[in-house]
């Protein structure tokens, strides 16, 4: 879930909305059209005012209005409203009806009520753009009234329909027969330069409802005046012993690629650098999954400083002992890879921004990166540094964004803030894909939402701050995994919070603190389905259910604390001799999942290093408490119960240090 509250895109940039249409009439004529039908002004303060609805219709014989207007001729008609109202215009011919609606919201209009809400997706709060730019629109309009699969098979869930606003005035509307459960989507176009309020407007019928979602604030900036234009009519193919296109922060290079794409010649000897370049357009504009820049050297790879706009994704290959450096990049929200239902490749799928591949041994870092859509993926790589220390780590945040690996070697993943915006409907919601990798280690970061934060652990997986279980936290699901000196925070962990499956063996959990913050839906802290488990020094706290579940294999426990957790502690009844039943007096545990600005984490007014030191201050055991110097003895000197420590200083106490 978001802070404070988730090509066959539907692209549209009417101003109103597109009509539904049913025939009614045999022979040739045609249903008419209805190309749109707005309110002006959408929104009025407390006790109403004077509105005026405006349509374009053709091939209509007649055009009528719901809610006591009747028959309209003409393009626009006056209204008074005094309450939030939904209009249906109905234009009929001899070939058939249209229909479309607007709403005109009266004072102040909620953004969930009941069961239904609506939220703003993408872009991201506090995005920057170049005008004039292309958005990319996502919001969640849910609406449990309407079966899983109507109007149709594999949708339901849905508002009736949901628009886009830029400002005041509508630039996208989609029909509830085009969401995707209940994820509305699409591009709109035009948007001009000064600050633009983005917010998305529910529109709800059996009963009559309409929402309005928080807004996001982006900046539409003028381009800046570019150094150099490279326009490219063809595609670049890249040769030779060297190419660089280098600008500097003051001096910025463009390519527009009208539809064009980057990519490498034959054999991958060039080094490449692109640095301070402003990407737009590249690759093709109907097959939207391949890439726009598509390179393979053996002698080094520099990207930095670069931003990526209304293009296809980038894939990225390094060979040989060749280094690399991608660095302080921009990979803006309305990239044009598809994102959708299904988080693969497959009809209604998704794709990552960035593919990362090759098995060079050099040096190769990704780090200081800002994503808004789609995930990274490292696939069949080997010592890739994700993030760093200090300001090194990389900040995604937005639909289906992630970090993925695959089929690699040496990975560490540091420091990074991820959050895969999500309030289900699409499928398989997923942050971090470890991949099994069992030489990959993941510290020090902070991961956020999804239905899945965290899968695929095998290696080492420590200090991290996961927040928002969909489904889970976390799936250990690999021999040897080794979970320590994590916080685990909110969120529906409907299914189970830390979950081992698939029978992995020698699965260490252990100085994790799990903080269920009471949540109505959480099933258990940690279920167990298959495999050997050693659960030691865990802190559980507000798991209103039991908070270990055994369901199978083999779980050895010891040292764990529970407070104010479901009873009894363990689904088998077991008590092991040195587990704590008592209040772990923390210093002020968190009361809601997100307590920071993700806006400044998105602006980097805000770290991973101080979000992490927030977290370890709250959690902090106090004067007195149960946890301090309580561990397994197994851990060392000090060793206490939970991710943060106190007393005797213990060197893995390392969780927002």
């Amino acid at each position: 879930m978001r802070p404070g509250l988730p090509l066959l895109l539907g692209i549209a940039l009417l101003a109103g909305c597109a009509g539904t249409m049913s025939g009614t009439g045999g022979g040739t004529s045609s249903a008419p059209s209805i190309a749109s039908f707005t309110a002006t002004p959408a929104s009025l303060p407390a006790g109403g005012g004077s509105v005026t609805l405006s349509w374009q219709v053709s091939g209509a014989d007649s055009v009528s209005i719901d809610r006591g207007i009747g028959s309209v001729t003409g393009q626009s008609v006056g209204v008074s409203v005094t309450a939030t109202t939904i209009f249906t215009l109905t234009a009929t011919s001899a070939g058939g009806t249209a229909t479309s609606s607007t709403a005109v919201v009266v004072g102040q209009n909620p953004s969930r009520s009941g069961g239904r809400f609506v939220a703003m997706v993408a872009p991201v709060d506090g995005e920057t753009f170049t005008a004039p730019t292309t958005l990319r629109l996502v919001a969640a309009g849910r609406d449990p009234n309407v079966d899983t699969n109507h109007p149709a098979a594999g949708r339901g869930g849905n508002a009736a329909r949901v628009q886009f606003f830029v400002d005041d005035a509508v630039v996208l509307d989609v029909d509830g027969s085009q969401a995707e459960y209940w994820v509305f989507k699409g591009f709109a176009g035009n948007v001009g330069r000064g600050p633009r309020r983005v917010w998305a407007r529910a529109i709800y019928t059996s009963p009559d409802l309409v929402l309005d979602s928080l807004p996001v604030l982006v900046q539409v900036n003028d381009p800046p005046a570019y150094a150099q234009v490279v326009s490219l009519d063809a595609d670049l193919v890249v040769t030779g012993a060297s190419y660089a296109l280098a600008g500097t922060p003051t001096a910025r290079i463009r390519v527009d690629g009208n539809g064009h794409r980057i990519v490498s010649g034959s054999g991958s000897s060039t080094a490449i650098t692109f640095r301070n370049v402003d990407f737009f357009d590249l690759g093709s504009r109907t097959s939207t999954d391949a890439p726009g820049i598509d390179l393979a050297t053996s002698a080094g790879l520099v990207v930095e400083g670069c931003v990526f706009d209304g293009s296809n994704p980038v894939q990225l290959t390094v060979e040989g002992l060749a280094p690399a450096s991608i660095r302080g990049n921009t990979f803006r929200s309305n990239m044009r890879q598809p994102l959708g239902q299904y988080p693969g490749a497959s009809a209604n799928g998704s794709y990552p921004a960035l593919v990362l591949r090759g098995g060079s041994t050099g040096s190769k870092v990704f780090q200081g990166n800002t994503g808004a859509a789609g995930w990274v993926q490292l696939d069949s790589t080997r010592q890739w540094l994700v993030g760093g220390d200090g300001d090194d780590g990389n900040v995604l945040v937005g639909p289906r964004v992630g970090i993925y690996a695959d089929r690699s070697q040496d990975i560490q993943i540091r420091g990074n803030y991820t959050h895969h915006i999500y309030f289900g409907g699409w499928s398989q919601g997923s942050n971090y894909e470890l991949g099994g990798i069992a030489t990959l280690t993941a510290e020090h970061n902070v991961i956020a939402g999804s239905s899945w934060p965290v899968r695929g652990v095998a290696g080492e997986f420590r200090y991290n701050l996961v927040l928002d279980a969909g489904h889970q936290w976390l799936w250990a699901d690999h021999a040897g995994a080794n979970v320590h000196h994590n916080v685990f925070v909110g969120g529906d962990a409907d299914i189970g919070g830390l979950v081992v499956l698939y029978g992995p063996q020698d699965v260490r959990v252990q100085n994790n603190t799990f903080d269920g913050l009471n949540g109505g839906d959480v099933a258990t802290a940690v279920l167990l389905s298959a495999g050997g488990v050693s659960l030691t020094s865990n802190l559980f706290l507000n798991v209103p259910r039991t908070p270990v579940r055994i369901d199978g294999g083999s779980l050895s426990a010891d040292h764990n604390l529970f407070w104010n957790c479901g009873v009894p502690p363990y689904s088998d009844g077991r008590a092991p001799a040195h587990d704590v039943a008592r209040d772990p007096l923390l210093a002020s545990p968190a009361s809601v999942t997100y307590d920071f600005d993700e806006t400044a984490v998105w602006t980097r007014a805000l770290g991973v290093r101080q979000i992490l030191a927030h977290y370890r201050a709250k959690y902090a055991p106090g004067p007195g408490s149960p946890a301090i110097d309580a561990g397994d003895p197994a851990g060392g000197s000090g060793n206490d119960i939970g991710a943060v420590g106190g007393g005797t200083p213990n060197p893995a106490d390392q969780f927002g240090r």
